[in-house]
C-alpha cells in the first residue's frame, strides 16, 4: 500500500510541471510582445525623426502571430457524434514586415537653381566619375535617389552634396551635321536608313553618363586648326578666318565600340587639348563637309574626330586639365534638360536627366542615407527619358545589326508621366499625426505586456510558495 502515495506525489508534480509550463508561455508570449513593441517604436520615432529630412521614405511596420501548439486536433464528426475544433494556443507576436511607403511626396521649395523635384515616381541615378554604362546590366553600379540636391563641381560634373555624379544622356557632336547642305546632301540624309539629321550641330547620346557642362573652347590658332590663314596676295585678298571663338562650348563626338558579346555602341569621347581640330564625320578617304561649330580647312587629314579644341587647364588642382564652360543661370527643364547661359550669350544645353524606375518600387532596399538599390524584391531597373526625347533609342546608341538584336531591357523608356521642377527638393513623407497615434496604441500595447510579465511572476511565486 505504500505506492499509492507516492503515485499521488507523481501526479501533483506533473500538474505542477503543466502548470509552470503554460504560465511560462504566457510570459515568453509577453516577452514577445515587448520586443515587437519595441521595434515599432524604433520604426516610429525614426519616421519623426527625419520628419524635416528631405526625400525620407516613412516606414511602416506591421505584426504578425507567432507560431501555435495543438492541445487537441479538430474532427468533422460522423454518423453519430458531431464535430470539434481544434485547441490551440499562441505564443505571442512577432515582426511581420517593416515597409516603405515610396508614394511621391510633396514639393518643397528652396530657391536652388538646380535643386530638382520628380514629379512622379523614378529615381534619380547617381555614381563615380568613371561609371562605364553600356547596357542594363551594368545599372547595378549606380545609386538610386529621390533627393535631387545638385550642384557643378569644380571640375564642371553635376554632382548631388555627396560628391555623387548626376547620371544623363549628354549632348554631343553631330557626325552629320553639314552647314550649308546642298539639295543632294538633303535626300541623300532623308533616303539613308535610319534618316540622317545633317542640320543640327549637336544630338543627344543614348549613352548613360555623369553629366558634365560643356569643355571651354581653346583660342583658335593655325596650330590647333581654328584659324585658317588670309591669303594678301589674292585678288582680291582674303583676312584670316576663325572658326570658332575662344570659350566656346565644345561637346564630346562619338567613337565605335564593341562589347564582348557582340554587340556595337557609339560612346562618348571628348577631345584632348593640344590637338587638331577635323571635320565632323571626317576620315582619311572623306574630308566630310563642314564644322559643326567649327572645323579645320577642308581635306584636313583628322589626329581627332573633334570638330573644336577644348582648353588646357594649367591649374595644378584640376584633375581632369581641361577646362569647361562658365554656365550662368542654370536651372532644368520639365522634361530633364539641363540649360545655362554661357559667356558669349548662348543657351547651353548640357544633357537630360535620366530617370530609373523598377518594377517594384516599394521594394528597394535602403543602402545609406537617401540611397536605394534594387535587390531582391525590387524587380528590374528601367531607364526612361523624359517627354519624348530618345524615343526609340537604345543605351549606348547601339548599333542595330540582324545578326546581333539588342535587348529590350536596352530600351529606353518614353516617360510621359513624369516631369522634373527646379528650385525645390522632395519633402519628407512622414505624417506627423499619424505617427504620434501609432506611437500611443504602441505605448500601450507595450504596456499591456509588461502587466502579463507582472501577473504570471506573481502567479508562479505563488505556485512555487504551495505547500503539500
Amino acid at each position: 500500500m505504500l505506492w499509492f502515495p507516492a503515485r499521488l506525489a507523481g501526479d501533483r508534480q506533473r500538474q505542477r510541471k503543466e502548470v509552470i509550463e503554460e504560465m511560462t508561455g504566457a510570459m515568453y508570449a509577453a516577452l514577445g510582445g515587448l520586443k515587437s513593441h519595441m521595434s515599432k517604436l524604433n520604426v516610429i520615432g525614426n519616421n519623426i525623426a527625419n520628419v524635416n529630412t528631405y526625400g525620407y521614405k516613412a516606414q511602416r511596420m506591421s505584426f504578425k502571430e507567432s507560431m501555435y501548439t495543438t492541445s487537441r486536433s479538430g474532427s468533422n464528426g460522423g454518423a453519430t457524434a458531431g464535430g470539434n475544433n481544434p485547441s490551440q494556443v499562441g505564443y505571442g507576436t512577432m515582426v511581420g514586415s517593416i515597409d516603405l511607403n515610396m508614394s511621391p511626396s510633396t514639393y518643397a521649395p528652396t530657391g536652388w537653381g538646380l535643386d530638382t523635384y520628380i514629379d512622379g515616381e523614378g529615381f534619380f541615378m547617381v555614381g563615380d566619375k568613371d561609371g562605364n554604362i553600356m547596357g542594363n546590366s551594368d545599372l547595378s553600379k549606380l545609386d538610386l535617389s529621390r533627393v535631387g540636391d545638385f550642384w557643378v563641381d569644380p571640375e564642371g560634373y553635376i554632382c548631388n552634396r555627396d560628391g555623387k555624379c548626376l547620371y544623363g544622356f549628354a549632348r554631343v557632336q553631330n557626325p552629320d551635321y553639314i552647314p550649308n547642305p546642298t539639295e543632294k546632301d538633303k535626300t541623300d540624309a532623308a533616303a539613308a536608313k535610319p534618316p540622317k539629321d545633317i542640320t543640327s550641330k549637336t544630338i543627344i547620346s543614348s549613352q548613360l553618363v555623369p553629366l558634365r557642362v560643356p569643355l571651354s573652347a581653346a583660342a583658335p590658332t593655325e596650330k590647333n586648326g581654328g584659324l585658317i590663314p588670309g591669303d594678301a596676295t589674292a585678288t582680291p585678298p582674303t583676312e584670316d578666318s576663325y572658326l570658332w571663338d575662344e570659350g566656346d562650348p565644345v561637346y564630346p563626338y562619338l567613337v565605335e565600340s564593341t562589347s564582348a558579346d557582340g554587340k556595337t555602341y557609339m560612346v562618348n569621347q571628348y577631345a584632348e587639348p593640344n590637338t587638331k581640330a577635323t571635320i565632323p564625320g571626317a576620315n582619311n578617304n572623306n574630308p566630310g563637309g563642314g564644322g559643326g561649330g567649327g572645323g579645320g580647312a577642308a581635306g584636313t587629314v583628322p589626329d581627332t574626330p573633334s570638330s573644336i579644341v577644348p582648353g588646357e587647364d594649367t591649374d595644378p588642382l584640376s584633375t581632369s586639365g581641361v577646362l569647361h564652360v562658365q554656365l550662368k543661370s542654370m536651372g532644368v527643364e520639365k522634361n530633364g534638360a539641363i540649360t545655362g547661359i554661357a559667356a558669349n550669350g548662348e543657351t547651353v544645353i548640357l544633357g537630360y536627366i535620366a530617370i530609373a524606375n523598377v518594377d517594384s518600387p516599394d521594394g528597394v532596399t535602403h543602402i545609406d542615407g537617401p540611397y536605394y538599390k534594387a535587390m531582391g524584391g525590387a524587380g528590374k531597373v528601367r531607364v526612361s527619358a523624359l517627354n519624348g526625347v530618345l524615343e526609340g533609342k537604345y543605351l549606348g546608341n547601339q548599333v542595330i545589326k540582324d545578326d546581333v538584336p539588342p535587348d529590350p531591357a536596352d530600351a529606353i523608356v518614353n516617360e510621359k508621366a513624369v516631369e522634373l521642377r527646379d528650385g525645390g527638393l522632395e519633402a519628407s513623407s512622414t505624417d506627423v499625426a499619424e505617427e504620434f497615434s501609432q506611437m500611443i496604441t504602441t505605448q500601450r500595447g507595450y504596456q499591456a505586456n509588461t502587466r502579463i510579465v507582472t501577473v504570471t511572476d506573481s502567479m508562479l511565486e505563488e505556485l512555487v510558495n504551495m505547500k503539500r
